[in-house]
């Protein structure tokens, strides 16, 4: 009887062990926590921001904000938050073009710890109306992010604001388009 009764608890207590590290598993975030994110590639000046150094850059903040899927359902929904304009971090990273006249060949990687990366045109950051609301942010709700990682990146004015809402972002790398040669 004492044999049984061992046995007993000792598989409750595995079940317990089990079902407890199912759960931890689960609430687990998607992506891998990264405290900064490395500005790089074709720039002049490559930095990393990190959650102060953030501070000291062009802050601002805006308020009443969702992050809308393609299919029309808001995923989450912003009273305020905090962040960079993705056209100012490069801007402070100084693009290198080596032909400007080719400005329409470069592009901008956000990476993720989750592998989730979007691509932004040159262009449409520096020229266009997404330079004026794709956002680096680091704050939402007067909270720091914590559960998407520390950095989001967003375009607040896409229709669908969904598609290009990068979380755990840890990089941003400008790059040009390798072109085949025309005959």
């Amino acid at each position: 009887m004492k044999n049984s009764t061992k046995g007993g608890k000792t598989l409750s207590r595995l079940l317990f062990v089990l079902s407890f590290f199912s759960a931890v598993a689960q609430a687990k975030p998607s992506g891998t926590l990264s405290e900064t994110v490395r500005v790089s590639g074709l720039v002049e000046k490559p930095f990393t921001i990190s959650t102060t150094s953030v501070g000291t850059m062009n802050v601002a903040e805006r308020e009443n904000t969702a992050i809308i899927c393609d299919s029309g359902q808001t995923r989450k929904s912003l009273k305020s938050f905090r962040g960079v304009l993705l056209r100012d971090i490069l801007d402070s990273a100084k693009v290198v073009l080596s032909n400007p006249g080719q400005r329409g060949e470069y592009y901008v990687l956000v990476r993720s710890t989750d592998n989730y990366n979007v691509l932004f045109s040159y262009n449409e950051l520096t020229y266009g109306t997404a330079g004026e609301s794709t956002w680096l942010v680091f704050e939402e709700n007067g909270k720091p992010i914590d559960d998407d990682g520390r950095f989001v990146v967003f375009c607040a004015s896409d229709r669908a604001t969904g598609p290009r809402h990068v979380k755990w972002v840890n990089g941003i790398e400008v790059s040009k388009i390798i072109l085949p040669v025309s005959n």
